[in-house]
């Protein structure tokens, strides 16, 4: 209600259109309409309709069409009231100029004010929107209502690392410029997988992909939703090859299980995870196939009713010993 009587009392100031010359049409003719009317009963006092047509004049269109209307009023009080005495008319004039002035001063003012709010809102507003692009939902209000040093552990969470195959030797071969947009359309694709899907995207380590499920917000489906990311970012990669032209193939790695996430640091914080859940998901891409989707034990049980897997061969994995792991099946 109040935005909508903000944007019919909104000026207009500037070059005026057609539009602005009919309501000024449209504003003239009741002016003078009021006038013939009231000036029969009320004489001199119908003037006091020549103070209305300027404000409405200096409010929305400036105090140059003010000065006009001003004009305007002043000449036809002075046809009209020929006999009224020369000091009343020109106090009367003085009157309209007064009224143009001030009027016109205050719809300045208000446009001025009015379009440094807008764009304090847009800059709030791209503010919120880095954010956004930086930290979960939750954790955006979080730092909003004052917490300065966020830590909390998730204890049914699946993470996912991805890795780009041979990026290094790319980074020798290939244009700086050709490279990073490469990338970035490798990883923009990732990021809608990510949003379409509810997945938390982490952060990018230079062309390893970390996302994970289950936190901020608990899910229930944090392993079916990361496994389903995971067979989605393959089959991108395989579209991304025949649109481009390119050979890329990528080595993922998951695990499911507890860990801590938080914000530390005061310049450049990111919100981050820690524990060997992490490690594990880590180990697990760089240990990993080319082109397969290698996941734990603990991410298989939790799935392997929903997806087709492979068992892998057992190998030890640094502080864990032999672990045994399961590729999943890419139909």
């Amino acid at each position: 209600m109040l935005d909508s009587v903000r944007n019919r009392l909104q000026p207009h100031h500037g070059h005026l259109g057609g539009k602005s010359y009919f309501k000024i049409g449209i504003a003239l003719f009741f002016y003078l309409s009021f006038f013939l009317l009231a000036f029969q009963s009320i004489g001199t006092q119908a003037t006091s309709f020549a103070y209305v047509f300027i404000a409405y004049i200096s409010w929305f269109y400036g105090i140059r069409s003010g000065i006009f209307a001003v004009l305007f009023c002043a000449i036809f009080t002075v046809a009209t009231f020929g006999t009224t005495p020369h000091a009343q008319i020109v106090i009367g004039v003085i009157l309209f100029i007064f009224v143009c002035l001030a009027v016109g001063f205050v719809s300045r003012l208000y446009v001025k004010l009015n379009n440094t709010e807008i764009l304090l809102r847009q800059e709030h507003e791209k503010s919120e929107m880095i954010l956004r692009n930086i930290f979960p939902k939750t954790i955006v209000e979080r730092l909003k209502n004052g917490e300065v040093l966020i830590a909390d552990k998730y204890l049914d969470t699946t993470i996912l690392f991805s890795d780009l195959v041979g990026f290094t030797h790319l980074t020798k071969v290939m244009p700086p410029h050709d490279l990073i947009n490469l990338l970035n359309k490798v990883i923009t694709g990732f990021d809608q997988l990510s949003e379409k899907l509810g997945i938390e995207k982490i952060k990018t380590i230079g062309d390893a992909y970390l996302v994970v499920s289950g936190l901020p917000d608990v899910n229930s489906n944090h392993a079916p939703a990361i496994v389903q990311m995971a067979l989605e970012m393959q089959k991108f990669i395989a579209e991304f090859n025949r649109a481009e032209n390119t050979n890329l193939q990528i080595r993922i790695g998951i695990h499911s299980g507890a860990v801590i996430g938080g914000i530390i640091g005061p310049k450049k914080f990111t919100f981050d995870l820690w524990g060997d859940t992490v490690n594990f998901a880590s180990r697990l891409e760089s240990t990993g196939v080319p082109g397969k989707i290698q996941v734990s034990q603990a991410t298989y049980e939790l799935v392997k009713n929903a997806f087709q897997f492979e068992a892998g061969e057992p190998f030890e994995m640094k502080g864990h010993g032999l672990v045994q792991t399961y590729f999943l099946v890419i139909t």
